[in-house]
């Protein structure tokens, strides 16, 4: 049970920490990129082993989510996510849309930009909802009040980091 509570505490943080790099990378600028990397590729392999330790866990009754279910939800969720993040592009820098009426030299950067925006928030939200899901479905293996101290842990954590980066110079 401790290895569990290790992992959900850590598939928690590590989808904190990645989606706030991520919005950091995104309205920063390419300072927070590395973290971000570095975080993803960190959170990827936490996924990786709870895949493949979930088919052990589920024939134990200590995992919650199907395979299917989960694969169809975070999936769901990083289209949404890479869908959101083109809007938010296009509407940041007053692009038109890339399969619409496109004149003159916008037309290519709105295709790039687009493109870009897509891919990496599809697999960055993907990352996100699937280390958020796994963490779901470790919550029948671990007791109620280990999962209010880390989920009270990290959005305390968060809030401090928050704080941190937003009072700082």
């Amino acid at each position: 049970m401790t290895s569990r509570l290790a992992l959900f505490a850590a598939l928690l943080l590590g989808s904190v920490l990645f989606g706030l790099s991520m919005l950091a990378t995104a309205f920063r600028g390419r300072a927070a990129l590395p973290v971000a990397l570095v975080l993803g590729l960190g959170l990827l392999a936490l996924v990786i082993f709870t895949v493949r330790r979930a088919p052990g866990w589920r024939s134990q009754d200590a995992f919650a989510l199907s395979g299917q279910a989960w694969k169809w939800l975070s999936l769901t969720v990083a289209l949404f996510s890479g869908l959101g993040a083109v809007a938010v592009v296009l509407d940041k820098y007053s692009l038109p849309l890339p399969f619409g009426e496109c004149l003159g030299s916008n037309c290519d950067l709105s295709y790039w930009l687009t493109s870009l925006a897509f891919v990496s928030c599809f697999f960055g939200g993907w990352l996100v909802s699937a280390a958020l899901l796994g963490a779901y479905g470790l919550l029948r293996a671990i007791s109620s009040a280990a999962v209010w101290a880390v989920s009270l842990s990290v959005g305390a954590g968060t809030c401090l980091l928050y704080l941190i980066v937003h009072m700082g110079p």
